[in-house]
């Protein structure tokens, strides 16, 4: 008893005289000044533990003591020092929580401000110390039986990452600044209300922030929470001021997915983390909160790549693995493959739509501010959404900006390249044009050209009937008249003579169609006729931007 009570003297000492000189101009040299031995915790498989052989409980839950094995992780070690929580598995270095004096500050004021917190202020004043003095402790874990016990070293000092610089981009860049918190805790994000878009999904999107929550934000005078990655970590922010964040390098993170999959149970789960982990150094992500009301930061997005398999899973978006059950039907895969398409751009902006099948375009859409109110009013009830739901929607869409390039197998077999159309002199030709009126109501069609349905009908013509729930909407809508005019390469579709939507096109984003097209037309005898494509290809096509179209429907 004589000899355990002098350590504890000598430990009280050592600890007196540490923290003088520490006092006198430590903490700021890089490094401790005096680093305590970690505390041994031996601990039972029951998770109950003794220090210095006394029994201090439970400090584990056995099921967690049994993952912690499954990874062979026999001594778990916790060190808090001048630039970090660290955490040790046999030794070796984990990713850890860092810090720096800036960090800490922030944290000292959060602890003061935080309402509830006992002895807030002493724990604020003693955190620097935690810097200035290593402490830690190291838990002993149970060695199941039929394992061996490993020769772990003992801690010699603090470590930290390696500073890298990351070779390439492998997700986003993406800048988040969307997500918004009012005065009464509803999460906006893009400027459309959470309430809104659980139109969409059926459920809550995020939850509203209660009374309580918005007082303890209010008290520590936050105003927004900012996360940011880097090569070796994750940054935290609090309004603009660093919190302590995440810090590794490619080792750290070897380690730690080494021992994911005794603490992941589900394949799927464990397979895409696998596959995340690896690709931190290189993420490029940034993501503001705001509880004023008002966003953090703008939102910018990248290029989006969405990789998809030859089975049509989607692999992953934006290089983020994608679990599995993503996936577009595998038939259309296949039959884009049989076109010797291996890969598709998407680009959404103001003003249209514009699709590139690697360098050829296809037909672009366009529209404008007013015609898109108009199409939401169309688009809306055939989706079974209010028109102003989709108003809106489409709105953020456009104000973003949706670039998507899709990555597409590449196909078993090089197709064989079409045969290019030779020029076409059309000076001799006669444009072609074609000026036709009819009549729609409740049975359809009522009158194609100043012919009657009934006369038609002697005739022998029997006229299709136009979809039910496109035409309820018109008539819902008011619409009296649908008329689609063409003429130089562009196509307007007009409702009451104003503008909806408008197709731009010419030659070659046709035949780039006709190519995209033909896997999915089948066994065509016209398409199997090499002298009818050629014809198609050379006299068709290239007539068919100049073609002069007025088609109008009145609805009765």
């Amino acid at each position: 008893m004589q000899a355990r009570a002098k350590i504890v003297i000598i430990l009280v000492v050592a600890l007196i005289v540490s923290l003088v000189l520490v006092g006198r101009g430590g903490g700021t040299s890089g490094s401790t000044w005096f680093n305590l031995p970690s505390v041994k915790v031996t601990v039972q498989p029951d998770g109950t533990a003794k220090v210095f052989g006394f029994n201090i409980g439970m400090v584990l839950q056995p099921a967690l003591i049994q993952q912690l094995q499954a990874a062979n992780i026999q001594k778990l070690e916790a060190r808090i020092g001048y630039n970090g929580i660290h955490v040790y598995a046999n030794g070796e270095d984990m990713p850890y929580i860092e810090w720096d004096q800036q960090k800490t500050e922030t944290l000292q004021q959060v602890i003061r401000s935080m309402p509830g917190v006992p002895n807030g202020d002493l724990i604020a004043n003693l955190l620097p110390w935690t810097r200035k003095i290593g402490l830690g402790a190291a838990l002993h874990l149970p060695v199941p039986s039929g394992t061996a016990k490993l020769n772990i070293p003992r801690w010699k000092g603090e470590t930290a990452v390696r500073r890298t610089t990351a070779a390439e981009t492998t997700i986003g860049p993406i800048t988040i600044g969307s997500l918004v918190f009012d005065e009464n805790g509803q999460a906006i994000i893009e400027g459309i209300p959470a309430s809104t878009l659980e139109q969409l999904t059926g459920g809550p999107v995020l939850p509203t922030l209660d009374a309580n929550t918005l007082g303890i934000l209010n008290s520590l005078g936050v105003d927004s929470v900012r996360i940011a990655t880097h090569p070796n970590g994750i940054n935290l922010f609090l309004n603009d001021r660093p919190l302590p964040g995440v810090a590794y390098d490619s080792a750290s993170l070897g380690r730690l997915q080494a021992q994911l999959g005794a603490f992941i149970p589900d394949p799927a789960m464990l397979e895409m983390v696998n596959q995340v982990v690896p690709l931190l150094p290189g993420a490029d992500i940034s993501a503001a909160i705001s509880f004023t009301g008002e966003p953090a930061a703008e939102t910018q997005l990248s290029a989006i790549t969405v990789a998809v398999g030859a089975d049509g899973a989607v692999e992953s978006v934006a290089g983020v693995p994608l679990p599995a059950g993503v996936a577009l039907p595998a038939d259309v895969v296949q039959k884009l493959g049989a076109a010797n398409v291996d890969s598709l751009s998407v680009q959404v902006a103001p003003e249209g739509l514009s699709i590139m099948d690697g360098e050829r375009a296809l037909p672009a859409i366009t529209w404008n501010e007013e015609s898109m109110q108009t199409v939401a009013e169309l688009v809306g009830p055939l989706a079974g959404l209010s028109p102003e739901l989709v108003d809106t929607l489409m709105g953020t869409v456009l104000n973003l900006g949706i670039d998507v390039d899709v990555q597409l197998p590449e196909a078993a077999g090089e197709a064989a390249p079409a045969e290019a159309a030779q020029p076409v002199d059309l000076s001799g030709m006669t444009v072609p044009f074609i000026k036709l009126e009819a009549a729609y109501g409740d049975q359809g069609f009522t009158q194609v050209g100043g012919l009657s349905a009934d006369t038609l009908a002697q005739l022998g013509v029997s006229l299709p009937a136009l979809p039910p729930e496109v035409m309820g909407v018109l008539k819902a809508q008011g619409v009296s008249q649908l008329q689609i005019k063409s003429g130089d390469s562009q196509l307007e579709i007009l409702l009451d003579g104003e503008k909806a939507l408008g197709i731009d096109y010419g030659g070659e984003s046709l035949a780039t169609v006709l190519d995209l097209a033909m896997p999915f037309l089948g066994d065509s005898p016209v398409l199997q006729d090499p002298t009818m494509m050629k014809f198609l290809r050379e006299q068709i096509l290239p007539l068919a931007p100049l073609a002069q179209i007025d088609v109008t429907l009145n609805l009765e």
